[in-house]
């Protein structure tokens, strides 16, 4: 049994460090580059917090509910625990706050958001930056390839690091999708004892975080798709 729980939180810790690995230093990155993870962090370092506390604990119920096969339970444990602690950050967060009544946490949850949006402002101006970089060295590296100056196996090399990018983004879009749920999930569990006026402003931030969302989304599609073009393949 203690072998299992071990591995359980092994498997946890690769969870965390997945999700948190964009996020270490890196040397050969841009300072645009980095400044975007940098940025970025707080949505994404969160989610992987949650999910590695949620297989830490379906690991160890796993364990307890398996009479024979105590490796296999700790591993479903922890694959349904770490969905579940991922996607329910906020919920308990707030959860564990004492508010005086619905309306104080509504304003709570209002700053909040607001907070998410400045910063996730910033990440859009930064990933922007990054994206039209990554874009340009795109079709820099067409441009080598029909002249023949450059070979596949150089321009694959030099393509990884837009990958890394692209893939980056990717996972901070899928989190911070995460992260509006969580609130709107909250929003409705507070809104069930309040009014609609005091739910108006946790409402107009949602909205906007929705929105910045979409907009971070829209401009990584474009390199997605600027990205299928190219001649490197």
């Amino acid at each position: 049994m203690a072998n299992s729980v071990i591995k359980a939180v092994a498997l946890g810790m690769a969870l965390l460090l997945g999700a948190c690995s964009a996020t270490t230093g890196d040397t050969a990155r841009t300072p645009a580059e980095q400044k975007m993870r940098e940025q970025a962090n707080t949505f994404n370092q969160t989610i992987g917090e949650g999910a590695l506390a949620g297989c830490i604990a379906g690991a160890l119920i796993g364990i307890l509910a398996s009479s024979h096969h105590k490796g296999g339970g700790a591993a479903i444990g922890c694959g349904a625990g770490a969905a579940a602690g991922g996607a329910a950050g906020y919920m308990v967060a707030s959860k564990q706050e004492t508010y005086a009544n619905e309306e104080s946490r509504l304003d709570a949850m209002a700053n909040d958001l607001r907070a998410d949006n400045q910063r996730l402002s910033g990440l859009i101006d930064s990933s922007h930056t990054v994206i039209e970089s990554d874009k340009a060295a795109l079709a820099a590296l067409d441009k080598k390839i029909a002249a023949n100056t450059i070979t596949q196996s150089q321009a694959k090399a030099e393509l990884a690091k837009v990958d890394d990018n692209i893939k980056y983004l990717q996972q901070t879009v899928a989190n911070l999708k995460k992260r509006e749920a969580e609130y709107q999930t909250a929003r409705d569990e507070a809104a069930a004892k309040a009014s609609s006026q005091q739910t108006a402003e946790v409402d107009a931030q949602i909205a906007t975080l929705k929105n910045q969302i979409a907009s971070l989304e829209t401009d990584l599609d474009g390199l997605v798709t600027r990205r299928k073009i190219s001649r490197v393949g």
